[in-house]
């Protein structure tokens, strides 16, 4: 085996080459987007004896000649097309308990003549199935070494690597299969394809004919029996609904410690390096730009990770194909899909890795309806923004019979993202055609129980691939905003705070926070505050909201520190003192109150609809692989924020 050739790992999805793959690689691995597509590759290090092999895991399909992304991408690695290597090796993985679905995709490989190995899955699934695989009759049918393997146990590991050490160094000639394959990926029709298809299913009868013996057998396998009940019409709605519930309850709760603790954790950072520090504009940059910004990419972990470690186990379950179909008939009428739904329920709790979920919906124009409608779901961080000005708008204990007026206008805030979200995906239906028809075909794989192995894999995926990608265009956003919020023009910053400083009646306290705010009214944020200050005055907004909503969009939950730093509250944390004062805050011109029911109300639905998240546009970027989704992402949710916001102030001043 030369060693600068990688294996290549290959089969039909839900055949175990994922398990396989972490068994081989433990945690010598990366993940990595392909260039130019949206699907995720798997690439690691497997060391067997003195040997050490490059290994990919690439997608899971059913056939080389489809025109889907996954495919496309298949078909590219072992055509060597572009910026792809062809593999040296291939490990085909074999689904014992389906072998006629599996073998088309291998019969279709086989001709391209890679030295190849083949490895017999899911033996265990086969047997209590009543399906007896005669391994030896296989292999001579196949002409290629066969192997049964358990990845899970690592059953049979030992002999995968002993056959594929005996392989030939060399592809054979397959010149006519590669050039055929080559015309299709270009998009010329091949004559004859279906037919050969046709033959193609002969011969694979022919072999499970002579290869598999199936017994007879009157037991109702445990999977049906759980089918009946996770996939009812009712009850599995019910079931599935439980366990959403359960699953982002856990994100809100298990989340909020450690995010705590990184945010407690980089701001105390800050203050020792202020503190320890000379007072030089990198000690400035440090602590005010590159900590908060390396705080704000490292925040988001605990939900992309507790999310995608929730999603794992469901995947590997076997549970979330059917949660997919159960949801498929509702999600098809606003144009979405089946495979919609996880990701849909999960932007309650963060849009960032929502988002990333989204990579499982293989319609492209599905995929990008999903994200594009995600941000709409009220995430965690708009809550504390819902908390300060739902309590501007409505006195507490104000009541409708036994509802809370309070909790029924949280609720309904909640919701109006829903609607507009459902709006905006049936329109994109209407009028962004598929360019492919939509088929939601999902093979239902056995109820298993998940492996953690697996599990914390997929979370480390997931996380390192945010820090990597997304991080990387918050920091520079963060920094951007630093600079803005820290300095101004002229010496204006300077004077300020000296007329500040020159106050008597002040504690040291109050005169740090009344510091902070005037710089920041002077600085080019607050510049810029007052410059839109004509644009937002009709939502009820003056200059000091238009400070928070450009700070705010590094992450919508500065919206309360911003206020709390321009109010002069002590601690940035009491919201109910932030509540206080903006509640007595008039206008010195009319005396009418700036902060009541309406600008409440106006601004609720300002932060329901509006993408005030870089973070969130920084994972669009990286998903989409271009800026132009998320900056019509933008434009389109301020449009209908700014509309939402200008009708019910307005609404609001006349009633």
């Amino acid at each position: 085996m030369p060693k600068e050739s990688y294996i290549a790992l290959l089969g039909n999805p839900n055949c175990g080459k994922s398990t396989l793959f972490n068994r081989l690689t433990g945690m010598r691995q990366s993940t990595s987007n392909l260039p130019g597509t949206t699907v995720e590759q798997k690439s690691g290090i497997w060391k067997f004896g003195s040997e050490s092999r490059a290994i990919k895991d690439l997608p899971g399909i059913y056939s080389l000649y489809t025109h889907s992304e996954d495919e496309a991408v298949v078909v590219d690695h072992l055509l060597g097309n572009g910026k792809y290597a062809e593999p040296g090796y291939i490990i085909f993985l074999l689904d014992a308990s389906n072998l006629r679905r599996n073998l088309l995709l291998f019969d279709q490989v086989s001709e391209l003549g890679f030295p190849m190995v083949v490895a017999l899955t899911m033996a265990d699934t086969a047997i209590r199935r009543g399906i007896e695989i005669q391994e030896e009759k296989l292999a001579a049918q196949l002409n290629c070494k066969v192997c049964v393997i358990n990845p899970r146990k690592g059953f049979g590991i030992d002999k995968l690597e002993n056959n594929l050490l005996e392989l030939p160094s060399k592809r054979m000639d397959s010149s006519e299969a590669r050039n055929k394959l080559l015309a299709f990926r270009k998009g010329e029709k091949i004559p004859g394809i279906s037919a050969e298809t046709l033959g193609r299913y002969k011969k694979i009868e022919a072999i499970v004919k002579e290869t598999v013996v199936k017994k007879e057998t009157e037991r109702i396998s445990l999977t049906k029996r759980m089918d009946k009940i996770f996939t009812h019409p009712f009850l599995g709605f019910f079931i599935f609904a439980s366990i959403m519930l359960t699953i982002f309850q856990g994100v809100f709760t298990l989340a909020d410690y450690p995010m705590t603790w990184i945010e407690n954790g980089f701001g105390q950072l800050a203050n020792f390096l202020r503190n320890s520090l000379p007072d030089h504009f990198l000690t400035r940059l440090l602590t005010g730009g590159v900590i908060p910004g390396l705080s704000g990419v490292l925040v988001f972990l605990p939900q992309i990770a507790i999310l995608f470690f929730f999603i794992s186990l469901l995947e590997d379950s076997g549970y979330m194909v059917r949660a997919s179909f159960i949801t498929d008939k509702l999600m098809r009428k606003i144009g979405l899909n089946g495979r919609s739904v996880i990701p849909l329920i999960g932007g309650f709790a963060c849009a960032i890795p929502s988002i990333m979920a989204t990579r499982s919906i293989k319609n492209r124009s599905e995929r990008y309806a999903t994200m594009f409608v995600i941000p709409l779901m009220s995430c965690s961080a708009r809550l504390p923004v819902y908390v300060l000005l739902v309590s501007l708008a409505v006195p507490a204990g104000t009541r409708i019979g036994p509802i809370g007026v309070q909790s029924l206008v949280m609720t309904l805030a909640y919701f109006s993202g829903i609607i507009v979200a459902v709006i905006l995906a049936r329109l994109i239906k209407i009028f962004k055609k598929s360019t492919a028809p939509s088929e939601f075909i999902m093979e239902m794989p056995p109820y298993q129980i998940p492996r953690m192995q697996t599990a914390w894999s997929n979370v480390r995926y997931k996380s390192m691939s945010f820090v990597k990608e997304a991080g990387k265009v918050i920091m520079v956003i963060s920094l951007v905003l630093w600079f803005l919020a820290s300095y101004g023009p002229g010496n204006e910053m300077e004077k300020a705070e000296a007329k500040v400083r020159s106050e008597k009646n002040l504690s040291s306290a109050e005169m740090e926070t009344k510091v902070m705010a005037v710089r920041l009214e002077s600085s080019y944020a607050g510049k810029m505050g007052k410059w839109i200050e004509p644009a937002i005055s009709p939502l009820g907004y003056d200059w000091k909201t238009g400070i928070a909503l450009i700070s705010s969009f590094a992450a919508r939950e500065v919206f309360v520190g911003t206020m709390s730093t321009l109010f002069q509250s002590s601690d940035a944390q009491q919201v109910e003192g932030i509540r206080a004062k903006m509640a007595k805050a008039r206008d010195p011109e009319s005396g009418k109150l700036l902060y009541g029911a309406p600008y409440a109300y106006s601004l609720i639905l300002f932060y329901a609809f509006a993408l005030q998240c870089m973070s969130t546009l920084a994972v669009m970027r990286r998903e989409t692989g271009s800026w132009k989704l998320p900056v019509l992402q933008f434009i389109i949710f301020g449009a209908i924020a700014y509309v939402a916001a200008f009708g019910i102030f307005q609404l609001s001043l006349i009633l």
